[in-house]
């Protein structure tokens, strides 16, 4: 357990105020009020950064003074960013939002933060269940939130009175595909930044574009040309036999690079199908049965598999540190990775692009794209005082979409990993229409890693048999889900 903490009591206040002073008047005019001003644009957060600025989202909170009152919040330690605080100004553009950020909700309703880490995924749940009223806030891991929501160790965050998910820093569109009927016991917003890094990307040598006269990859997405048939056609004409031995191994040249539960399974909502369906009521069901699910499956295996183009080990890890640093030297044209991991690629001596991953064929509507696992705030049952925590929380979502995730998205995304103009504007595109499949998060373990990723490493495309000898069992336990959110668990 490592325990931070980020002083914000008036006096250190007094000390930072010319900086908070500085960055407020720039940001909210009506800072007296202690409000962000309302927005006039519909433009998407980011997207207008480094050009005209745009007036900002208002959260419509009301004013509380907390009289200095302790916020403790519970964040799982290995999450790529820190969920809530940083320690310190460093120069870096997003870890000074976020504290900025922090400074100014601290100041408005005279709460003091505090974060503590765990590494154990339990940990929450046994806390609340202990009666711990430490903590006003808990992120956890989404598969935590689900076990607590269950248990009715959190509240339902859509009944708090001064949390408004119909505000744009709320995302509604994702929130409902983690709920279970009209029941929300968490929500993502724009302090979730999880839910972008764990996105997983597409990402081509531009070398080997040019090499091989492939066609402008952008156009293509842009005129939603940008197809399973195209994707797998590219690939196979990249996968070379570099050294001449007849053999296709670690020293030659792949056209797809990337561990399965990544590059197929990704491929599966991209092209419009899921492990677990929802109906018109919010409800879940196993859809594998489904015709399209079966369609876009034996797709995947025909433009991975069938063509040699997929090279092919047993590391099933999410760093695939294999995978990484053959694309790395040049023998791979198309690599499926995650956001945060584009990274660890930015001394690369070759250009990359970024990509979303293709559509199953023109008439398909939107590029989706999957977000695999995520942390999520949940408010605990044992919280010292849920209006303080439900205020603060709809404060740090609010300034997160008008701060924290331009800064992300526009410096931390485009400026350092995408490596031309349109493989920023790919990335917005990306972010526009994402998923998240029951299948590959809550019941991961019984679905996509308890038997469709090793289908396509062990090359088994009986679909029908999986199906018949799991459909009892995973919806038996769907049904136990949906009881337990309307109901509880005893």
């Amino acid at each position: 357990m490592k325990k931070r903490l980020l002083s914000l009591f008036l006096a250190l206040l007094m000390i930072t105020g010319a900086l908070l002073s500085c960055s407020q008047q720039t940001e909210n005019a009506e800072e007296d009020t202690g409000a962000a001003p309302s927005q006039t644009s519909d433009a998407p957060a980011g997207e207008n950064a480094g050009t005209e600025p745009v007036e900002e989202v208002k959260d419509d909170l009301p004013e509380r003074n907390y009289n200095g009152a302790a916020y403790n919040i519970y964040t799982r330690s290995n999450t790529t960013h820190y969920a809530f605080l940083a320690e310190e100004m460093n120069g870096e553009v997003l870890n000074d939002a976020i504290y900025e950020r922090n400074l100014g909700v601290a100041d408005r309703f005279n709460v003091a933060f505090t974060e503590t880490e765990y590494s154990d995924e339990i940990m929450a749940q046994n806390n609340v269940q202990s009666g711990d009223d430490t903590f006003s806030l808990m992120n956890v891991r989404c598969t935590a939130a689900d076990n607590m929501a269950k248990k009715r160790l959190v509240f339902d965050i859509s009944t708090f009175q001064y949390i408004d998910l119909s505000k744009p820093y709320w995302d509604d569109e994702l929130t409902r595909m983690i709920g279970v009927g009209d029941r929300q016991f968490t929500a993502i917003g724009s302090a979730d930044l999880t839910v972008i890094d764990f996105m997983n990307v597409l990402l081509f040598n531009k070398a080997l574009h040019e090499q091989y006269g492939i066609e402008n990859l952008y156009d293509a997405v842009r005129e939603g040309r940008w197809t399973f048939d195209r994707f797998g056609e590219y690939a196979a004409l990249a996968t070379q036999d570099v050294d001449g031995n007849g053999k296709y191994d670690k020293n030659d040249q792949w056209g797809m690079l990337g561990v399965a539960k990544y590059l197929h399974c990704s491929l599966i909502p991209a092209g419009g199908a899921r492990y677990i369906g929802k109906d018109e009521k919010n409800y879940p069901y196993f859809a594998l049965g489904d015709e399209r699910f079966t369609t876009v499956f034996e797709k995947i295996f025909a433009i991975c598999n069938d063509n040699n183009a997929w090279y092919k080990t047993s590391d099933s890890s999410n760093e695939a540190t294999e995978y990484h640093n053959m694309f790395r030297n040049g023998q791979g044209f198309f690599l499926v990775t995650m956001f945060y991991y584009i990274e660890s690629l930015r001394d690369m001596d070759y250009d990359f692009g970024i990509l979303p991953f293709p559509k199953f064929d023109e008439q398909q509507e939107n590029y989706e794209s999957r977000i695999s696992f995520f942390d999520t705030s949940v408010i605990p049952v044992t919280v010292p005082d849920s209006e303080m925590s439900s205020i603060v929380l709809e404060a740090l979502t609010c300034w997160s979409f008008n701060k924290v995730i331009p800064a992300y998205k526009d410096v931390a995304l485009k400026s350092k990993f995408a490596r031309d103009e349109d493989s920023s504007k790919m990335i917005d595109l990306i972010l526009e229409h994402r998923v998240i499949d029951f299948g590959d998060t809550y019941f991961a373990d019984t679905i996509r890693d308890g038997f469709v990723a090793g289908m396509f490493v062990d090359d088994n495309r009986n679909l029908a048999s999986q199906i018949k000898s799991r459909t009892k069992v995973i919806n038996k336990q769907l049904e136990k889900m949906i009881t337990s959110y309307e109901e509880g668990e005893e």
